[in-house]
């Protein structure tokens, strides 16, 4: 609870990331589409920020210090996304500027949903889909655990290494074959990366350099994971999809399957 507009101020200041540097001018922000997976400018549709309301005890005037909701959307494929924001104006050398705080975005600002990912098992989505929840409400830590978690759920459960530690696990499953290829060294070296990470988010570290996560640390460490997402399920499927199409197009149909000869003694 906030006893003055001033502890809610320093509270969202300290606990919510600033998207100052986002902001291009007053109808466009620097976002994220997911959809085109590219950043560009959004269009601010709407603004809205929430007018005098009824209270059991009386009124709630809003001030400045109350959260604003923008609806943005991406001028190339029209979709829509939303910020809850804090604009907080702080006078710097004479001059008043604002200074934004992003609270929650619908929908979360990383890739959520990636449909290479193989609904099987039900865990591998869930811990991928909870980094990227942590990491919009800057729960960067917990972003951290869950990627390792995640990374985890694929050498155990897809790769079948042996449960035990993770590091030995990544050099267990190297050159062993999965969906149309084998598994690389590079896997392995990400995945090294992703389980340090993942350790330092898990266990208190006495390196006071380390003890915090920051949300450009977290937005590092999805874009490595993404590498074992890719070596894995995107490329393999993106192949697949060529293949079929190039085959459906020239009405080629798959090769017979060759049968060997038995062996009589």
């Amino acid at each position: 609870m906030f006893k003055s507009s001033k502890d809610l101020r320093a509270y969202v200041s300290e606990n919510y990331p600033e998207v100052t540097d986002r902001r291009i001018n007053e109808s466009h922000w620097d976002l994220f589409c997911p959809t085109c997976a590219i950043a560009r400018g959004f269009q601010v549709v709407e603004s809205r920020v929430s007018g005098n309301q009824a209270r059991g005890y009386g009124n709630f005037s809003r001030d400045f210090d109350a959260p604003v909701a923008y609806t943005f959307r991406c001028p190339v494929c029209k979709t829509f996304k939303q910020w809850i924001m804090y604009e907080m104006r702080i006078v710097e050398g004479g001059r008043t500027r604002s200074h934004f705080y992003k609270v929650a975005s619908l929908p979360n600002d990383g890739i959520e949903d990636i449909e290479e990912l193989p609904a099987d098992p039900v865990s591998l989505r869930l811990a991928y889909k909870q980094a990227i929840r942590a990491m919009d409400a800057n729960a960067n830590i917990a972003a951290a655990a869950m990627f390792r978690r995640a990374l985890q759920v694929i050498t155990r459960q897809l790769l079948g290494a042996t449960p035990g530690n993770l590091g030995n696990e990544l050099r267990q499953v190297v050159g062993k074959p999965f969906n149309g290829g084998v598994v690389t060294n590079n896997f392995a070296n990400v995945g090294y990366i992703v389980k340090e990470a993942g350790n330092q988010g898990a266990h208190p570290d006495g390196d006071p350099d380390l003890l915090d996560f920051t949300a450009e640390d977290a937005m590092d460490l999805q874009s490595i994971f993404m590498d074992v997402v890719s070596e894995l399920f995107v490329i393999p499927a993106a192949k697949q999809k060529a293949k079929d199409d190039f085959l459906s197009r020239r009405k080629i149909r798959n090769a017979p399957q060759v049968v060997p000869p038995k062996v009589t003694s």
